[in-house]
């Protein structure tokens, strides 16, 4: 089963086609508030050293398929590549081309069709628009995954003001002491109808909902978990717009506004906007992702890119479009499955030589767009999911390598994965990547995990 985040520390922590024979899976050969807070994007800096880049290739070509021969939890089913996209030699391949899960390092996929659909500046704005009367709002969603509750509240204080020129007016005469306030009722409606009604994706288990991944709707606050998030916004924001109209009208104690969550509607073509919040950018929603593997944050983006693409929000249009996109930059894809966004679902299917092109288009001069990926990824026992309190990069042989790998990891329960970048010793900078099926029950995740980061640590040079 995947490696669920806890819900609690979510909120708190708010090519070229590479030519190579690929067979085998026994591996032989081998707004006005502010957002969630977010680290630094870390920019880890190649090594400056005096090897040439070809006496480090030869180096990582001669050890790394005895290291991985030799690495008894990377059990049979395996598979890997290396390359060095100056020279374009492949330094390391074992069934690179065979169909994998790729658990989370399927979350690379969805990074690159962010990154050159949406870019780094798009924005998810939450609307409110008016709706059958004057004192009927509808929250209109915009899939947004880091929307917060600060988010939400100054869009309420923003729609009670706008609400104040229809507040009926005082009477001439004051009423009569212990006259009790008249009470003015205004409705909330949401509007969530940006994503089709929720539905698994191919390959959820029914254990995945609603904890290691959330059903897929555009409205959310905090990173939250649950059935109806949608709901959830609906409601607290209802009682935020309700807080701030009595404040408003503090020197009105003839009147109580009271304002309810009544259920969904559908904006009406034209309706009046109300008040928006601007959203949070599709680059900071990225780095999120990438940094914690957050799955609810890949599905919204899957469909975000979908829709941009003006292909739907559904989960065919969103697979059809990550796929496209990857070919249109060189990626092969042959094999490749992708039913979500997140590499949640156990039938997704990559391969190491895909997960490396993609890898080494992004960091080409030739797409400036997907340059921030590499600088977005988790550091090797510095930060992410590679931290050091994740026990990454921190034990003999390859504790040499914190600082000089930069990757996206992928775990479910029989699955290990691990691809990025290896920052070498020469200053030069190889993609890799290395995906574990099948996983030996005789060995620990953790186990399996350090053997994988054998092969980054080989890379760098330092091993």
């Amino acid at each position: 089963m995947p490696t669920a985040t806890t819900t609690a520390r979510r909120r708190l922590l708010v090519v070229a086609a590479l030519a190579v024979g690929a067979s085998v899976l026994p591996a032989s050969t081998p707004a006005s508030a502010s957002a969630p807070p977010l680290p630094p994007a870390p920019r880890t800096a190649p090594v400056a050293g005096t090897r040439l880049p070809a006496l480090l290739d030869r180096r990582i070509a001669s050890l790394v398929p005895r290291r991985v021969a030799a690495a008894r939890a990377l059990g049979r089913y395996r598979t890997g590549m290396v390359t060095d996209p100056v020279t374009g030699a492949v330094l390391w391949s074992s069934g690179a081309g065979t169909p994998m899960r790729g658990a989370s390092t399927t979350k690379l996929a969805t990074a690159v069709t962010t990154l050159h659909v949406l870019g780094t500046g798009t924005r998810f704005p939450t609307r409110v628009v008016a709706g059958t009367s004057a004192r009927d709002l509808v929250l209109v969603a915009g899939g947004d995954p880091l929307l917060t509750s600060s988010q939400l509240r100054s869009l309420a204080r923003d729609t009670a003001r706008a609400l104040l020129p229809a507040v009926p007016a005082a009477p001439a005469t004051p009423p009569p002491a212990g006259t009790p306030p008249r009470v003015v009722r205004y409705t909330v409606e949401v509007d969530d109808t940006l994503f089709p009604r929720p539905s698994a994706a191919l390959g959820w288990t029914s254990s995945y909902q609603p904890w290691v991944v959330t059903p897929v709707r555009p409205l959310v606050r905090d990173l939250r978990n649950g059935w109806d998030t949608s709901a959830d916004v609906a409601a607290y924001f209802a009682g935020q717009v309700g807080t701030a109209l009595r404040g408003l009208l503090a020197d009105r104690p003839d009147l109580r506004p009271h304002v309810v969550y009544t259920g969904r509607a559908r904006a009406a073509a034209g309706a009046a906007e109300v008040a928006r919040f601007a959203g949070n950018s599709s680059g900071a929603a990225l780095r999120w992702m990438l940094l914690v593997s957050d799955n609810d944050v890949a599905e919204m983006l899957f469909r975000q890119n979908a829709l941009h693409s003006g292909a739907g929000a559904g989960w065919a249009a969103a697979s059809a479009t990550e796929l496209a996109t990857l070919r249109s930059l060189g990626v092969d894809v042959r094999g490749w499955r992708l039913y979500d966004g997140s590499g949640v679902s156990r039938d997704d299917r990559v391969s190491a030589r895909g997960l490396v092109q993609l890898l080494t288009v992004a960091d080409s001069p030739y797409h400036p767009e997907l340059n921030p990926l590499r600088g977005w990824l988790p550091v090797a026992g510095v930060s992410g999911t590679l931290s050091a309190s994740a026990h990454r990069f921190t034990t003999r042989p390859t504790s040499c390598a914190r600082g000089l790998v930069s990757a996206k990891t992928g775990t479910l329960f029989d699955t290990i994965g691990l691809a990025g970048y290896a920052h070498g010793s020469d200053g030069g900078v190889r993609p890799f990547a290395v995906l574990v099926h099948s996983v030996d029950p005789r060995y620990s995740k953790l186990t399996v995990r350090h053997a994988v980061e054998v092969v980054p640590a080989t890379a760098t040079g330092c091993y």
